[in-house]
């Protein structure tokens, strides 16, 4: 089998995947609409399987972080590559000209995402409109989460043609790596430098990440142990004002770290007592799975796709509603009270939980299951709303 993939960027967490993937098929080709998106920060050297930059237009709204990515010449690239299955993550212009060249080409084109239902989208009729079309027409999909499946099948995917698989990573390795860093010298000089209970919270430094919440979670955690440290891993346009917003409140034990090198988070892991993630909007979050996977004790929030998946609250992390304050403090000072064994109990369990997820796992439950599209005698269908739009030159 042929596989292509087209996505926005190629991210970390993609690569592994991406790489196992390359070894399963004949061949293999990433798609890339943009080479980097304004609000990342890592660098991705050299990978072990063929990618191509698609050539477009970008355009960043001044409401937005990221840039809106209008790709042409999707079609001649899909042609020459010659694909017999689109993996294809998104609602796009890239995307929708990848489904065009499916349906031309008598080809599989298969939805792969982590949208929800409430990630903004149904404001649009436009945006519904093209969900539900390429949704509706697509060979098969393949949701990220229960969130992501609900929403495939509200726009239109058939039960039988619907896989669902968790976003992968590398929960194996995470959580080998973390091990090692907390049994090493350089674990007990780092966590040294914080006091004997810390807090963790990793992601974009934004009010829509809830950083604004977690501040306010922390302030009320102070109010009964004014020991314990928040350790704040990431970056963001409101760093700086979330540094001076501590600073007012005369915080000792907030620490700003910056941006973390992904290969490098299971030590942060490692240091946490909690884990806090406090988002707003996500329409998964890996971050929450990789601290799983470094079995630490997570407090999630509800607004995460991911947390209905992975966490039974009191069993394997807990949920909470980051705008209840009070109530998400009361959650981390319980975890706090327990000892090192139930802690380490719930961190287990943790992690029994995401390897599933894994790298390998995944890779053969959609390898396996793109392979079973491709041999369907009803895998082509030709949808007449197509040839309308490549009469009408949009690509």
């Amino acid at each position: 089998m042929k596989l292509a993939v087209v996505t926005n960027i190629l991210t970390p967490y993609r690569v592994p995947l991406f790489s196992m993937m390359a070894r399963c098929v004949e061949d293999f080709t990433v798609f890339l609409m943009a080479e980097q998106e304004e609000n990342r920060q890592w660098q991705i050297g050299p990978v072990p399987f063929k990618t191509k930059v698609l050539n477009g237009f970008h355009f960043k709204p001044p409401s937005s972080d990221v840039s809106l990515h209008w790709n042409y010449g999707v079609l001649s690239a899909l042609r020459r590559a010659d694909p017999d299955m689109v993996l294809s993550g998104g609602f796009t212009p890239a995307n929708i000209a990848a489904f065009v060249y499916c349906k031309l080409s008598r080809k599989a084109y298969v939805g792969w995402g982590e949208f929800t239902l409430r990630d903004g989208a149904q404001s649009s009729r436009l945006k519904r409109w093209v969900r539900r079309w390429l949704t509706s027409q697509a060979t098969g999909c393949i949701a990220s989460s229960t969130e992501a499946r609900e929403a495939f099948l509200h726009y239109g995917a058939e039960q039988h043609s619907l896989l669902t698989v968790l976003m992968p990573i590398e929960a194996d390795r995470i959580n080998r790596e973390a091990q090692a860093f907390r049994v090493s010298s350089a674990y007990q000089e780092r966590r040294s430098r914080f006091t004997h209970s810390t807090l963790l919270s990793v992601g974009r430094l934004t009010d829509l990440k809830g950083i604004r919440h977690l501040f306010s979670i922390y302030e009320r955690i102070l109010a009964e142990r004014p020991d314990v440290s928040l350790l704040v891993v990431g970056d963001g346009p409101d760093r700086q004002a979330y540094e001076a917003y501590v600073q007012h409140r005369g915080w000792r034990h907030v620490h700003f770290l910056g941006f973390v090198s992904p290969d490098l988070l299971p030590q942060y892991f490692a240091l946490a007592d909690v884990f806090l993630f406090p988002t707003l909007s996500d329409t998964y979050g890996a971050v929450l799975a990789e601290a799983m996977a470094a079995e630490c004790v997570v407090v999630s929030s509800s607004f995460a796709a991911a947390t209905p998946d992975l966490v039974r609250h009191g069993s394997t992390g807990f949920a909470m509603n980051p705008t209840l304050h009070q109530a998400a403090a009361d959650i981390v000072l319980d975890v706090l009270a327990m000892s090192k064994g139930e802690r380490a109990a719930i961190g287990g369990a943790a992690y029994e939980v995401v390897r599933h997820t894994d790298i390998r796992c995944s890779t053969d439950s959609m390898i396996g299951f793109l392979g079973s599209l491709v041999s369907r005698p009803d895998s082509f269908v030709k949808d007449s709303t197509v040839d309308r739009i490549v009469s009408g030159g949009m690509f």
